[in-house]
């Protein structure tokens, strides 16, 4: 939802989900797929192979598939031969060559590491603006669950997916509090709250615009989706629904939001969830 409203500005671009890096146990990642089949980056041929692979029909790396439709080829590869190669600079040249095609000044992307990485990305850009979005950990269960867990499995991987998107969503409220407490201090870093947006949309997002250095536009607060945090108007989704705030109630058992919030009361508290 962020990264929709912050895209619908003219000053600064967002590339879509890429993972370039992320857990092994979680995802596979572009890092692991490109290992696998194009080897070493600073071998003669990489450029070739690492583009042949990138817009090959079998290429196997999570989210890849939408960033291929919206990045040339030609520009891509042509960007990649001003410097020597490596995931950072694939990283930077897609960020790149998708700003450019749509005419925008400044670049970003969303989720482009998996957060156990984000000192990765302080290492490659010191200096870029980290935005750490963060949401009711309970509601973060029930969209994944939602998601993932559909009644067409059976019961055995029903349980498995229930038990390892519980076992993820505790890893995740105690790693991301972590991280917030250690990257509080930073000038290039902040912390914006999911139900904050929703229920303040023109506030938090100006105080974001201003952290990012961008103008805030109407058009920014009434950002076109197609989930289940934004509301339907006319013929096509619009607008921010708050009624996704509490949908989690519904969806998870008191019992599963009792464990989830009990066993976690100081890291919600510090990024912003009493109770």
């Amino acid at each position: 939802m962020l990264k929709s409203i912050l895209a619908a500005s003219e000053e600064v671009d967002f590339v879509s989900e890429l993972l370039m890096f992320c857990p092994w146990w979680l995802h596979k990642d572009l890092n692991s797929t490109i290992r696998k089949h194009v080897g070493d980056l600073n071998s003669p041929g990489a450029v070739d192979r690492l583009i042949q692979l990138l817009y090959s029909d079998d290429h196997d790396g999570q989210h890849w598939a939408p960033i291929k439709r919206d990045i040339d080829r030609e520009m891509l590869r042509e960007e990649l031969s001003k410097n020597p190669l490596s995931i950072k600079a694939l990283f930077q040249a897609i960020m790149v060559v998708h700003a450019r095609k749509r005419g925008k000044p400044r670049i970003g992307a969303k989720f482009p590491l998996h957060y156990s990485y984000t000192h990765k990305l302080l290492e490659w850009f010191p200096d870029c603006q980290l935005i750490h979005t963060t949401r009711n950990p309970r509601a973060v269960y029930a969209s994944q669950s939602v998601k993932y867990i559909t009644p067409e499995l059976g019961y055995a991987a029903r349980a498995y997916l229930r038990l390892q998107q519980f076992a993820h969503i505790n890893i995740q409220i105690a790693w991301t509090a972590r991280l917030h407490r250690k990257l509080r201090v930073l000038p290039n870093y902040r912390l914006v709250r999911y139900e904050d947006v929703v229920l303040e949309p023109e506030a938090t997002v100006r105080n974001l615009c201003d952290f990012i250095g961008i103008s805030l536009t109407d058009k920014m607060l009434s950002p076109q989706q197609f989930n289940s945090s934004f509301q339907m108007t006319e013929d096509i989704r619009r607008g921010i629904d708050k009624s996704s705030l509490d949908r989690w109630r519904t969806t998870i058992s008191p019992t599963t939001a009792f464990i989830i919030n009990a066993g976690h009361r100081r890291a919600s508290r510090l990024l912003g969830y009493d109770g």
